[in-house]
């Protein structure tokens, strides 16, 4: 089953558009009075990113909201991490944050969690069908306006608190790509001991220096060459709203982000007091677009690996059902610690958990293993790129026909298809934000990748253009 075709800018996991065509103030105030109504929310936490639209349209939203006697905890601006953080600490309904994450500074939209959990998918669109029969008149007596502008800085002292002061000097350098994490995970790091390294990390809302999307490879040189030059031991780079974080190691080599998947994950089941004797304690989560390094990681430290639709908000959810999971993952950068916080993807937490860890090993600059000596406990193996396929015709007959032509191999339908081969795997997934399928694949050996890849173009070349397949 796939999700339906969403109408712009009500997208699968978000709203997102063009600001000033298509998300304007009078968009933004009638979507906060649909919230109202679709939620029944009585208290909402509000944030936003620093992009030049972001302003104006939060003044807009929480109009909207108020003027359905809403009452609004304004969180200023902050990082997305710190507006999920805001569902846990305070006593509210829903949290808003406003952004558009890595996409170019002419973009903007919301991200919305209610009871927990966010807003995707059927409900998203249920949320539309709502916003399209509201009438933007004004309701009775406007809900109350509360100043929650100093929270961010409780979040950053709390996860002090939860990692510690770190025990030896470490030097890490940090790229924000301007974005809006910036400031906070340079106060973070100070805060903790590190010795920051700091790039691009002063707000600028035409994001200069590169895209805020730390999983490419050309938006991490900047912090590669940063970590080459100085005593870091490794990199950090954040995405656009700070729920992402990608990593360069100590020789500015980019790590692909499911490698951390690994990493966390044999460090919780290694070292981690929980309930371990449980199945639940002891399973990891990982979506399918992931190595099959992670699977092995994962088995390899006693724990039972638990692939599945790729998406924060499926991860969520899948979090939200089975508590007792202490730990999730995405390719896409995506960190879901559920042991010690509660199970929301912060760049803050995420980079200062692997802070933690990395500090807890020796130092390497006194003979101690370095960040790729960590690494190389989690099995790397040769793979393509994430290509994206565009297609003609009917999503659902495209993908009805590659799973007939893969009919006598073994394969998940767990978010597409993950078709097994002996010495590795293809991945074949609809996208559910763009007209295109999603196409990964691995092998254990370059001649197994090779041989994977040519067994693909004769199954299914003749169906969609492999061409970008590589």
């Amino acid at each position: 089953m796939y999700l339906v075709r969403a109408v712009s800018p009500f997208k699968a996991y978000d709203i997102r558009g063009i600001a000033g065509s298509e998300i304007d103030v009078s968009f933004s105030k009638k979507l906060g009075q649909s919230i109202v109504d679709f939620t029944g929310a009585t208290s909402i936490a509000v944030g936003r990113d620093i992009r030049t639209s972001g302003e104006e349209l939060h003044g807009a939203l929480v109009d909207g909201i108020r003027s359905s006697g809403c009452e609004v905890v304004n969180l200023g601006v902050v990082p997305t991490g710190v507006v999920y953080r805001s569902t846990v600490d305070m006593e509210i309904d829903v949290a808003v944050v406003i952004t558009a994450s890595h996409n170019p500074p002419e973009y903007n939209g919301f991200k919305i969690v209610h009871s927990g959990l966010p807003l995707a998918g059927r409900e998203l669109q249920d949320l539309k069908a709502v916003f399209d029969s509201i009438s933007e008149e004004e309701g009775g007596p406007y809900g109350a306006l509360i100043d929650g502008t100093g929270y961010v800085n409780s979040v950053i002292e709390e996860i002090v608190k939860d990692i510690g002061p770190i025990d030896r000097k470490i030097v890490v350098s940090v790229d924000a790509a301007n974005a809006v994490p910036g400031p906070y995970i340079v106060d973070l790091f100070e805060k903790l001991g590190v010795e920051t390294v700091a790039i691009n990390c002063e707000w600028d809302a035409d994001f200069p220096a590169h895209p805020a999307d730390p999983t490419r490879p050309a938006n991490m040189m900047q912090l590669s060459a940063a970590v080459a030059s100085s005593e870091a031991e490794f990199g950090i780079g954040v995405d656009g709203d700070g729920d992402r974080i990608g990593v360069v190691d100590e020789n500015g080599r980019f790590i692909h982000p499911d490698r951390l998947i690994g990493l966390f994950a044999r460090d919780i089941l290694l070292n981690e007091e929980s309930d371990k004797d449980s199945e639940e304690g002891r399973t990891i989560l990982y979506d399918v677009k992931c190595s099959m390094g992670v699977d092995e990681a994962i088995a390899s430290s006693g724990g039972i690996s638990r692939m599945v639709r790729t998406g924060h908000s499926f991860m969520k959810r899948e979090l939200a059902a089975s508590p007792a999971i202490r730990f999730a993952g995405e390719m896409s950068g995506h960190l879901f610690f559920n042991d010690r916080w509660n199970g929301f993807d912060c760049s803050l937490y995420n980079s200062a958990r692997l802070i933690e860890l990395v500090a807890r090993s020796s130092d390497p600059n006194n003979g101690g293993i370095g960040f790729s000596d960590l690494l190389s406990s989690i099995p790397e193996y040769p793979s393509t790129g994430e290509s994206k396929i565009s297609f003609e015709g009917v999503r659902n007959d495209i993908m009805k026909s590659v799973r007939s032509s893969f009919s006598d191999l073994q394969f998940s339908e767990v978010d597409g298809v993950r078709v097994t081969y002996p010495d590795g795997w293809f991945l074949c997934r609809p996208s559910n934000t763009e007209p295109i399928l999603i196409m990964r694949a691995e092998g254990r050996t370059k001649a197994a990748l090779k041989f994977i890849l040519s067994d693909v173009h004769a199954r299914i070349g003749g169906i969609v253009n492999l061409r970008e397949l590589r």
